[in-house]
């Protein structure tokens, strides 16, 4: 009988004999046999809910018939049939449990008819021959099953322990068999869970039921088949790709066999075989052991990793007595043997897997000690034993810290549960021991966890929550009052945050539990909940994000008094809200609501939402400038605890109010969470629309029902409408991304509508379809993919093309085929959506049988000729597809011939290929037909075809892969040559005569344009060939992995046979091995992928052992090195890595990857084998180290590699002393990955700096790879044996990578000394570097020393150290004193780390006063002064930090020397020297620097100060003057920085405590010397750049008179001078930092306003605008920014300029430029600028340019109506859209992605009409109508036409207001006419009559000039000349604008407008597309 699968009904074939079927299905039942009808009916039903009722009532009747006289034999009937269900069900059906609580609840005596049934068939199924392993697998399950919280079960088989456990063992016989033979990996993997499930239920049977098995086994037959079991354990431990559980729980029951045979005695056996411990001289094995293979050979033979799971399976089954058992010797197991066993395997293996299992048998260890010590009879020897300061539990803290970073989670995870087990066991040996209350052990333990480990330790977190559970969070806190902010601020990194935010959810719990208290609420709240909302007002968003994402949602669930105390923290009604705290506000609201912690029935004001928030705080969120607060406040609006509960007007209003204006924010995260927050929105939309729809009844009719239904349609249709307008052309990537995310989403939620309430397919009209199947041409496929969903959900509706757009399936056939056959590649993916369309059509198989007509444009007549062949010849198409089922018709008969003729189409250009590539590329480059065969090819499920169409596709796909290796070879020349790319190789320019000779295929001029083109542009060759390679590899890929295939000797019929298969795979061997091209063999690796990943899973025998095959062969091409193979010896051997690497990583790990192991044994080999000397290179040794670096790489390996780190370093290392080029070149590239894969990606780019999270302590690194430790330090010690050998320059290749990596380990305070792994014995060699004549290597052994030092060591190595420089200067070498000084300078740096610990010695203080003789003029090497400067300088800080009185002699002393020896340089004219010794700049900027500090702590005098400034910044030498120049830059931003702090006092105490006052004023007055320089002296670009940000950020130039600076030059003559040098400059780096210094000048300037300041202005004007262009860099843009944003006040507000109009307007529009710049900073400075202009808040990037345009008109308008209308449609018509030129290869990306024509129009069209209507007004030309049709988009709604208007002004202001009206609908994306607009009307009102005459004759030449504004309707436009028809779009909608605005000035004045329309421009021939009929 098959398995019953859970989902489904009972069936009584699967469950029930044939005989109980028979007795069931009776003819003729009598009627007193009740239960069999039941069970009749039972297995009549076809639901198994139903079924499961009907047993219910079955399981009843069977009680009461127990209870009746006559009815034995229906009840026993009825019992049997129960029993076999219950026995044949699977296990995790719900029968299965049902019936065994009802056989548990039934009497007893029934309970007893139940168990000898149950064991009548439980013994006839075990009895019976175990036939395979599914049978024998069905069996196991039942078993178990029965022992599975079934105590009748468990008696059954208590009863028959010995015939089951007979059964088991034969079964796991079976299993061990199976998995023996040769078999797939999925058919191997499924075989191991068949033993492990056997061995699982063998350890439960010996559990539940083996107490008694002895006594049922009279004649002795347990332990012989207990030897079967044994033997076949011992053969899954021994095996090495056993499954790891399956090898614990064999353990676990060969503990329990030797228990279950030998009772006590099993330990004595154990410890004797196992441990080889004497158990007494008494003891002796018994015989039938002896004939097992449990023996001390045979587990010698195990590996460690099994020998784990040996011993961990002993500590899970030994009684705790038996643990504690002594051996001979007085050992026990537990606390002598077992610890120390198990911690040594540390030493043995390395794998991730034998680490995993090493932590769970060390977690197992501490389990069953903590159960030792709840045993009555534990002795308090072992209670001490095992307390925290013990010894053991100090070893298990010890490999804790070893193995809490390991990059493995699951490690990482039991390391913690170590540490807690850890705790448990020393807290119960402490209650033993009776212990006072103070844990000393803990407070050390918790105390050295917060001060000493780093918070970027992962393990760091889960430790403190343990501790935080067994003591005082209190105490806690006492070790570290800022623990919350510590923690808090450590959620910046991603890869801690989820550990960091549980530490604090523990530690806020469990403090709150401590405080029970209510009046220690409120200390508690400003503990843990106020540093959370500092966090949430914060500048970093990430970790915002953090703490909202994690913490804050633990923090509410805490009562409702904290969401009290964040809103009265954050919304203090007295004052104005921040925006930082309206974010956190709206944050923690957003939270509250979600968990339904804000009511929202309670009554509230009108103005207020949830009865919390005002209406009004909402919005201003809504246009908060934070995304994150944006998004919390439109999520508040969207989700809801009930989903049902209406959505109000209100809330409906701000939603659109969102959306609006954030349908183009640039984070693709944002626009995530938007969508995902508005399907939320959605599915609420429709369920409460539903509950107000249910309400609607013809008898109950509510009005106000009636009005929420008329809200939601409302809604409903400004959402589509705005969506589809959203996907104007020339729109953002952003907002046509959002919209069509979500317009999918509303067809999908929204689709079916609910009755009587929005209906989404009322909207649709056929210009909303044209505007769709544009879509299809975005060079985003996403958007593609959308749009495609779009359209599939229209086309199901009825809405087809024909209907809608009047477009046929002949155009659109016509257009795909055009782009399939396209050379441009962005092409193809369009023509493929197309064609995918097209076949959604319907009666599309109709339409395609007779689609000759429009192929013959395509194909040539035979091909046609063999099209019709093909559809009614001999194979006979169309008949066979007319036999197709019906529901077929339509999908797959279309598709198939689509496919058929795009195969066709495909061959006539691999034809033309044939004759000359040269054409092929130019003309048909076939990879486009490809690429649309792949993606209609796989819309179809290939799997679930039924047989009589896999006949028709078998030809097809015979064809296509027959045509796809043609086209292989065809371009293979071209991939596989060595020239290099972009070069058209010599085979291919030998074909050209071929084309020219060709007979009528090509005409000569043709041929010839074709050549020319490829010549000229070789690139179109080379995307040609690689594309093709690319198409074919992908699509042969999917093909042999989503094809089913005919499997041989069976009848199953596939589309692929296995010699294709086999074909195919060839393929992609030769495209691998062979390519050359990266693009090529990267992408065949890609398809390669797909069929190794089937080859692998594969049942077909043949087929699963090809990956090995193909290793096997490869390994051996490597191996022999043969010349004549065509491997790659040079681009990092090109494809053979991929080749490799696919075949390995896409092998099934649940086999243990043994094709994966055995190639990396064969590569590391090649690699480790020593190069002749004399010779060639082994490209065999090349090959190997290219592979192995593409294994390391490759993250899907895992955790497997790590197993082979230690010798891969070690290939690199040596690698390094190959004589061999090639060879070292490789081992580099190996080297770095190495680096990689042990320390992690790097994080910082500078070498000099290391972040912590990419170095590993040096226990770590050795114990993880403890064959390194021996390595690396004989490496080190060869490398420096001659190092200090000055006749020879000595370089040890090996010397470099071993310093690079012990510079990446560093000491952990946790972890201690450890004997087995001295770092101390490479201090010697380290230090033995400092003699290296190369300078690389002295740095490199300086930063090596400091991880190998430990705390206890710094005195005597800082000793060493120093008593290696000589004290007079006859003796020194100088390389030798300076690399002694290098790692003095490091002992220093680790010093002045952790000084307080440091007692620091006298006499080595004195040794370096006596060896300053290295920093006078005694010493003539510069790199060992500079060193030596160094030095004393940070001597200084240590001494310092350690102060005494002893010292301060000492310390006066160094300063003195300092002192003189910097005099006598400054004295001596260094700075002006011009020297080529090595170091000498280096040494200028040191003492340069050392001078300037001295400077400004200790100056007395401004002449000398200011002499040695001027000196030093005149210093011919640049560096010097950049030294200078970063000190100021440094001392003014911090002086800056201070002055923004609240404290008045803060500047004078930063000045008084970081310089002195002489030297304070000194520097103030250095402004003239600075300028002169800026202006005149400097010449070097970096010294320019540096001097004027110093000027920018100078404090004197704060003030607004530049008299009292003291200046020989005006405002007027520097900003000249600084206009000169940005046009006299080629960078623009300068361009912009004298930009932004020119701000400072501009009040001044236009406060001394002359007459000769214009030409000034023009040209300063003309420098602003050239740097507000696209093109330019973003510092010039914000430069610009910051000169109209400081003088906003004086450029832009007309009260305040002198500039005139003109000129104003120029800043203006300078803004409105900037504000749509990509770059966020410069629009954010916009934003700035608004605010000093008035605005109230900063609002975001989209609505700021909207703010931009009013605030323009607010302040101009009233005083200069005219100009001010006449700029803003100055700005329409001077906008230009960029022009792509002429057409290439590939679309060249947009400069701004953020910039939207269209968007700016109607934003100007908007205000447009503003200003005319607010201009209208004030002549009296313009009416308000009564019926509010047309009402004012600016008014408020008291604003209205004045009673004294006369009549005729209302007649013309209704014709004025028609217009008004018919504008507005074209602006859908910037106004909302059913809202009231925000600009304040009274500001509006011009105070003089407007004349428009200057607009109308500047709008009329514009439409004068340009071409008739409407797009001819051409249906393939859009597709084939996609930028040429959204340009003439575009340039339609910019014309029909300004046209509408003439008509409706022409109305308003009176003044005579042509009117007529263009020529072109009827509606006939305006282009369907929504955004131009809109």
């Amino acid at each position: 009988m098959t398995m019953l699968q859970s989902k489904e009904h009972l069936s009584y074939h699967e469950l029930l004999t044939d005989k109980l079927v028979k007795v069931i299905f009776k003819d003729g039942q009598e009627k007193e046999k009740r239960l069999l009808r039941k069970f009749q009916e039972l297995f009549g039903l076809k639901d198994i809910k139903q079924q499961i009722v009907c047993l219910k009532e079955i399981c009843k009747e069977v009680q009461e018939c127990h209870r009746g006289v006559n009815n034995e034999l229906e009840r026993d009937l009825s019992l049997e049939i129960l029993i076999n269900i219950y026995l044949n069900c699977t296990p995790k059906n719900t029968v299965k449990r049902l019936l065994a609580s009802n056989f548990q609840n039934f009497s007893d005596d029934l309970k007893v008819l139940v168990s000898q049934q149950m064991v009548q068939e439980v013994t006839l199924k075990v009895m019976s021959e175990v036939k395979d392993t599914e049978t024998g697998r069905r069996t196991i399950n039942m078993i178990y099953c029965l022992m599975e919280n079934f105590a009748l079960g468990e008696q059954c088989l208590t009863q028959v322990f010995f015939p089951v456990f007979q059964f088991l063992s034969r079964a796991l016989e079976l299993f061990m068999v199976a998995k023996r033979s040769d078999l797939s990996p999925v058919e191997d993997n499924e075989v191991m869970h068949h033993c492990l499930a056997c061995v699982q239920a063998l350890s439960k049977l010996l559990q539940r039921c083996g107490g008694g098995g002895i006594d049922f086994d009279p004649q002795g037959h347990i332990p012989s088949v207990s030897m079967t079991i044994i033997n076949n354990i011992i053969l899954i431990l021994k095996s090495e790709n056993f499954l790891l559980d399956c090898k614990t729980s064999g353990s676990m029951c060969l503990t329990l066999l030797l228990k279950l045979n030998l009772g006590p005695k099993a330990t004595d056996l154990i410890l004797e075989i196992i441990f080889s411990e004497s158990a007494g001289k008494d003891f002796c094995s018994p015989a039938w052991i002896k004939q097992t293979s449990l023996t001390r050979d045979e587990l010698s033979q195990l590996s460690p990793t099994s020998c784990l799971c040996l011993w961990c399976g002993i500590l899970a089954q030994l009684d705790v007595s038996d643990l504690l058992q002594h051996s001979e010797n007085q050992k026990s197991l537990l606390l002598d043997i077992m610890l120390d066993r198990v911690l040594a395997m540390e030493s043995r293996g390395s794998d991730a897997t034998g680490k995993l299992q090493m932590a769970r048998a060390v977690l197992m260890w501490t389990t069953r000690a903590r159960a030792c010590l709840q045993w009555n009879c534990c002795e308090v020897r072992v209670c001490r034993e095992l307390t925290g300061t013990g010894h053991l539990l100090q070893k298990v803290l010890k490999f804790i810290w070893t193995i809490w970073e390991d990059s493995t989670d699951v490690i990482r995870f039991t390391a913690k549960d170590i540490f807690e087990s850890v705790i448990k066991v020393h807290k119960a040996s402490v209650a033993v021991l009776g212990s006072g209350t103070d844990d000393r052990f803990l407070l050390d333990l918790a105390r050295s966890l917060l001060s000493e480990v780093s918070w970027t330790s992962k393990g760091k977190y889960g430790t403190l929550r343990i501790l935080a559970e067994n003591m005082k969070v209190s105490s806690l806190l006492q070790f570290n009052p800022d623990l919350a902010m510590d923690i808090l601020n450590n959620l910046k990194e991603q890869t801690v945050a989820c550990y960091a935010s549980d530490l604090y959810d523990k530690l806020l719990s469990q403090h709150l539990k401590e405080l029970s208290i209510a009046d220690n609420r409120e200390k508690w709240q400003k503990i843990w909940v106020w540093p959370v909302l500092r966090c949430m007002m914060g500048i970093s968003t990430q970790q915002r994000t953090y703490v909202i994402e994690y913490i804050l949602p633990k923090l509410l669930k805490t009562g409702k008094d904290t969401l009290g105390y964040m809103i009265s923290s954050l919304c203090d009604s007295n004052q104005s809200v921040s925006d930082e705290q309206l974010g956190a506000l709206i944050m923690c609201l957003r939270r509250a609501r979600v968990m339904g912690l804000l009511d929202n029935t309670v009554a509230t004001a009108p103005d207020h939402l949830y009865g919390v928030v005002n209406t009004e705080l909402v919005k201003q969120a809504l246009s908060h400038t934070d995304d994150q607060a944006r998004l919390d406040a439109f999520a508040l609006l969207c989700e809801n605890h009930k989903t049902s509960e209406p959505i109000s007007q209100s809330e409906f209003r701000l939603i659109k109010y969102f959306i609006q204006w954030n349908m183009k924010n640039q984070s693709p995260s944002f626009r995530q969470h938007m969508v995902a927050h508005i399907k939320k929105l959605f599915l609420r939309f429709k369920e409460s629309e539903g509950a107000l729809c249910r309400k609607m009844v013809p008898k109950n009719k509510f009005p106000e029902v009636t009005t929420a239904l008329s809200i939601y349609k409302a809604f409903g249709s400004w959402l589509f409408h705005f969506l589809l307008h959203s996907l104007y052309p020339g729109s953002a990537f952003a907002r046509r991304t959002t919209a069509l995310s979500i317009l999918s989403l509303l067809v999908h939620i929204l689709n079916p509508g609910n009755n009587r309430g929005f209906d989404l397919w009322e909207e649709w009209q056929g210009c909303h379809i044209q505007t769709l199947m544009e879509c299809l041409t975005d060079t985003f496929e996403d958007n593609k993919i959308e749009a495609y969903i779009v359209l599939k959900h229209c086309f199901s509706q009825g809405l087809h093309l024909k209907k809608m757009i009047n477009l046929s399936e002949v155009e659109v056939l016509d257009i795909g085929l055009a782009l399939a056959g396209s050379n441009r590649p962005q092409d193809c993916t369009t023509g493929a959506y197309l064609l995918r369309v097209l076949l959604l059509q319907p009666n599309i198989q109709d339409y395609l049988v007779g689609a000759q007509e429009i192929l013959t444009n395509f194909l040539t007549p035979s091909t046609i000729a063999h099209w019709e062949d093909l559809l009614n010849g001999t194979q006979s198409l169309t008949g066979a597809l007319q036999m197709l089922p019906l529901s077929n018709h339509n999908s797959s008969g279309g598709t198939i011939l689509l496919l058929w003729i795009l195969l066709l189409y495909l061959k006539e250009q691999l034809q033309v290929a044939k004759t000359g590539l040269f054409i092929a590329a130019a003309t048909k480059p076939m990879y486009p037909t490809l690429h649309c065969i792949r993606y209609i090819l796989f819309d179809i499920n290939l799997k679930k075809l039924p047989t009589e169409e896999m006949l028709l596709w078998q030809p097809l796909m015979e064809e296509l892969l027959h045509c796809c290796l043609a086209i292989s070879d065809i371009v293979s020349p071209v991939v596989q040559n060595s020239s290099p790319e972009g070069n058209v190789p010599e085979e291919a320019i030998k074909g050209v005569e071929s084309i020219f000779t060709s007979e009528g295929k090509v005409s000569a001029s043709e041929a010839e344009r074709c050549v020319e083109t490829i010549t000229l542009m070789p690139e179109y060759l080379i995307v040609c060939c690689w594309r093709n390679v690319k198409e074919v590899s992908l699509l042969l890929g999917q093909l042999t992995f989503e094809a089913p295939i005919t499997a041989p000797l069976t009848s199953d019929i596939g589309l692929l046979t296995v010699k294709q298969n086999e074909i195919i795979g060839e393929y992609f061997k030769k495209q691998l091995m062979e390519s050359i091209h990266r693009g090529a063999f990267e992408l065949a690796c890609a398809g390669f992928v797909k069929q190794c990943e089937m080859l692998w899973r594969c049942n077909i025998k043949s087929l699963h052992k090809l990956p090995k095959l193909w290793l096997e062969q490869v390994m051996d091409d490597i191996r022999n090195d043969d010349e004549n193979n065509k491997l790659c010896a040079t681009r990092r051997s090109a494809g053979l890595p991929f080749f490799v690497q696919t075949l390995v990583s896409s092998e099934p790990p649940s086999t243990g990857r043994p094709c994966f192991k055995w190639t990396m044994r064969e590569l590391l080999q090649l690699a480790l084998k020593e190069d002749l000397v004399s010779g060639t290179p082994s490209n065999s040794k090349v090959h190997a180290l290219n592979i192995l670096r593409a294994l390391y790489k490759d993250s899907r390996l895992g955790e497997v590699v790590t197993t082979f780190v230690a010798d891969g370093l070690r290939a690199s290392i040596l690698g390094f002393q190959s004589p061999f080029w090639a060879v070292r070149n490789s081992s580099t590239l190996l080297l770095s990955t190495m680096i990689t894969r042990i320390f992690g990606v790097k994080r910082s780019k500078d070498e000099s700096t290391m972040s912590k999270k990419n170095c590993q302590t040096g226990r770590q690194f050795f114990h993880q790879y403890p064959s390194l430790y021996p390595f690396l330090l004989n490496q080190l010690e060869l490398a420096t044996q001659n190092i200090s050998d000055t006749s020879q320059l000595h370089l040890h290749p090996g010397l470099y990578p071993v310093l690079m990596i012990l510079g990446r380990l560093f000491q952990s305070p946790l972890e201690g000394a450890d004997t087995s792994l001295n770092l101390a014995a490479f201090i010697p060699h380290i230090i033995r570097c400092s003699s290296s004549p190369v300078l690389k290597t002295r740095i490199m052994a300086a930063k090596a020393l400091q991880p190998l030092v430990q705390k206890g060591q710094l005195n005597s190595v800082m000793a060493e150290l120093l008593d290696i420089i000589p004290s007079i200067p006859v003796l020194a070498k100088h390389s030798h004193v300076h690399g002694v000084l290098l790692q003095i300078l490091s002992m220093i740096d680790v010093m002045l780390t952790m000084a307080e610990g440091i007692h620091y010695e006298e006499p080595g203080l004195l040794t370096w006063t006596e060896k300053m003789w290295l920093v006078t003029k005694q010493n003539p090497c510069y790199l060992t002064k500079q060193a030596a400067f160094e030095v004393s300088e940070k001597m200084l800080c240590v001494l310092e930090q350690s102060w005494s009185v002893q010292k301060s002699p000492i310390i006066g002393e160094i300063k003195t020397k300092m002192e003189k020896a910097l005099d006598e340089e400054f004295q001596s004219g260094v700075y002006n020297k011009q020297a080529w010794e090595p170091g000498f700049v280096e040494y200028l900027t040191v003492i340069a620097k050392l001078e300037l500090q001295h400077m400004l702590h200790n100056c007395k005098t401004s002449d000398a100060f200011t002499t040695k400034f001027e000196v030093l910044l005149d210093s011919k030498l640049y560096e010097v003057r950049l030294v200078v120049l970063d000190m100021l830059m440094s001392l003014f931003t911090e002086i800056k920085k201070c002055k923004e702090l609240p404290s008045p006092h803060m500047e004078r105490s930063f000045t008084m405590t970081t310089m002195s006052s002489a030297a304070w004023d000194c520097v103030m007055s250095l402004l003239p010397c600075l300028l002169e320089m800026a202006l005149y002296r400097e010449q070097h670009f970096e010294c320019q750049v540096k001097v004027f940000k110093v000027l920018d950020l100078h404090p004197l130039l704060e003030k607004k008179d530049w008299k009292d600076l003291c200046l020989k030059n005006s405002s007027a003559e520097i900003l000249q001078q600084c206009l000169f040098l940005i046009q006299s400059s080629r960078r623009e780096e300068v361009k912009a930092v004298v930009t932004k210094f020119i701000r400072w000048l501009m009040q001044d300037f236009l406060e001394h306003w002359t007459d000769e300041c214009l030409v000034t202005v023009d040209a300063l004007i003309a420098v602003l605008k050239d740097g507000v262009r696209t093109e330019k860099i973003t510092d010039l843009q914000l430069s610009v920014a910051m000169v109209i944003k400081h003088n906003a006040i004086y450029l832009l507000r007309d009260s305040h300029t002198t500039l005139g109009t003109k000129r104003m307007m120029e800043f203006w529009e300078m803004l409105t430029s900037l504000q749509q710049e990509d770059d966020p900073e410069v629009r954010e400075i916009i934003t700035m600028t608004l605010r000093i202009l008035g605005n109230a808040r900063a609002v975001q990037p989209s609505l700021t340019l909207d703010s931009l345009v009013r605030t323009f008109v607010e302040l101009h308008s009233r005083t200069k109506g005219a100009n001010c209308l006449l700029t803003l449609i100055s700005w329409i018509v001077d906008n230009e859209s960029s022009n792509e030129g002429s057409e290439r290869l590939f679309d060249k990306s947009e400069m701004n992605v953020f910039r939207e024509d269209v968007l700016f129009y109607q934003i100007l069209v908007k205000y447009c009409l503003v200003v005319i209507q607010s201009a209208s007004i004030k002549q009296g030309n313009l009416a308000v109508s009564p019926d509010n049709t047309g009402k004012s988009i600016v008014a408020s709604s008291d604003h209205s036409m004045k009673n004294s208007q006369k009549s005729e002004a209302v007649s013309s202001g209704q014709n004025t207001n028609y217009n008004i009206e018919g504008i507005l609908t074209r602006l859908q994306l910037v106004a909302d006419r059913e809202e009231k607009d925000f600009v304040n009307y009274d500001k509006m009102v011009p105070q003089e009559k407007v004349d428009f005459a200057m607009v109308l004759e500047l709008i009329r030449a514009f439409l004068l000039k340009e071409s008739p504004c409407s797009v001819v309707y051409e249906k393939g436009t859009p597709f084939l000349k996609t930028s040429v028809f959204q340009e003439g779009l575009l340039n339609q909608y910019k014309i029909g604008m300004l046209r509408s605005i003439y008509n409706l000035l022409g109305d308003l004045t009176g003044l005579p407008t042509s009117k007529e329309k263009p020529q072109s421009g009827t509606e006939k021939n305006t282009y369907p597309n929504c955004f131009v009929l809109c």
